[in-house]
């Protein structure tokens, strides 16, 4: 747990030097130490502190007991909290102890009903006015060892977004039948000079926007990512790759394991190796745990949903298309240092773990 004395000084300094564009888009990365004020821990918890009138969440897994607390804080200041979590995850014995500080302080927890796919999102709501989303998961690996990214993004029509899929969950409504036809009330959003689209699967499918973008693309593409098994991004990526467009590709080294990518009927990582684009795992124990793809310095594709075929098709996911030049930027930024950081050699890798891994 963070000091009561590093985390003050993590909220006094984290909205001056947080990484953001204009006042309502911040981004940040990781991993980074807990006291760290641009780092995604500490802004979680100011986010956290934030919500004065409600907080909801959807979050995949839960095991920091230091987060529990804060979510548990809310509740006894008084604050509606409501969190939707993986029903499998939740009696996970790691995560037991956050369980049981939930439990005591009676937040209201909703366990995801499906029998298939997973509840994959991590994202918060505070107020209806405020989002956090972005790929880390709230646990101790997640948070302070994988390489990942949030964003904590000021915008009320983006919160009614989240809150209209988190009142289908609040109705036990998961995966893509109960959600078929729903509608988002504002698929696409202005916000300072950025333009965001909002994808929600498996109601949405957000591949063939994905697609568009990579065949607009016209000087880079840049992919950072854990899991990757589509063949639609794989094969336009292919095509970028053939027009001239420059295309990196880094993904996770416990997907070098030939066991634990036999099943697909397709990997991407050989396919775009073997058409010579570069291609890198990471090479340590850590998982490279980003969604993330960067298109032409200009777009950023992010959020909850790996480039995989469990995200389109089961999992309870959401994604979202950001057209921001400084947005584009900031992540092209973590992309290059990632780039330089690993050799590309798988190394030793882990051997593959049930869990987040769809």
């Amino acid at each position: 747990m963070v000091s009561r004395g590093l985390f003050t000084l993590a909220v006094a300094l984290t909205l001056s030097s947080a990484v953001f564009a204009g006042d309502q888009i911040r981004v940040f990365f990781g991993p980074k130490a807990a006291d760290d004020p641009n780092g995604i821990y500490a802004n979680l918890l100011t986010f956290i502190d934030s919500a004065q009138i409600k907080l909801h969440a959807a979050i995949h897994e839960i095991d920091m007991i230091s987060i529990a607390e804060r979510i548990a804080s809310r509740a006894k200041a008084g604050v509606e909290v409501e969190i939707v979590v993986e029903g499998e995850w939740w009696t996970n014995p790691k995560n037991k102890a956050a369980r049981q500080v939930l439990e005591k302080a009676k937040v209201h927890v909703i366990p995801d009903t499906k029998k298939s796919g997973l509840m994959h999102n991590k994202f918060f709501i505070a107020d209806g006015k405020r989002v956090w989303t972005g790929s880390t998961n709230i646990t101790e690996t997640c948070l302070l060892f994988n390489p990942n990214n949030s964003l904590w993004i000021e915008s009320v029509e983006l919160a009614q977004n989240y809150e209209a899929m988190f009142g289908l969950y609040q109705q036990g409504k998961f995966g893509k039948k109960p959600t078929t036809g729903y509608l988002t009330p504002h698929p696409t959003i202005r916000l300072d000079q950025a333009i965001i689209h909002t994808y929600f699967s498996p109601k949405d499918d957000p591949i063939p926007d994905m697609v568009s973008h990579i065949e607009q693309a016209k000087v880079s593409i840049d992919v950072m990512c854990f899991v990757f098994s589509s063949q639609p991004l794989g094969e336009a990526l292919i095509a970028a790759h053939r027009r001239g467009v420059k295309v990196r590709i880094l993904l996770d080294n416990q997907y070098s394991h030939p066991g634990l990518t036999k099943r697909w009927s397709y990997v991407p990582f050989k396919e775009l190796q073997s058409a010579q684009i570069a291609c890198k795992y990471d090479d340590e124990d850590s998982k490279l745990h980003h969604k993330v793809m960067i298109i032409d310095n200009r777009t950023v594709i992010t959020g909850s949903f790996n480039f995989s075929v469990s995200a389109i098709k089961d999992n309870d996911e959401n994604l979202l298309i950001i057209q921001s030049p400084d947005i584009a930027k900031r992540y092209r930024g973590e992309f290059d240092r990632l780039w330089q950081y690993y050799r590309g050699d798988p190394g030793v890798a882990p051997l593959p773990e049930l869990g987040d891994d769809r």
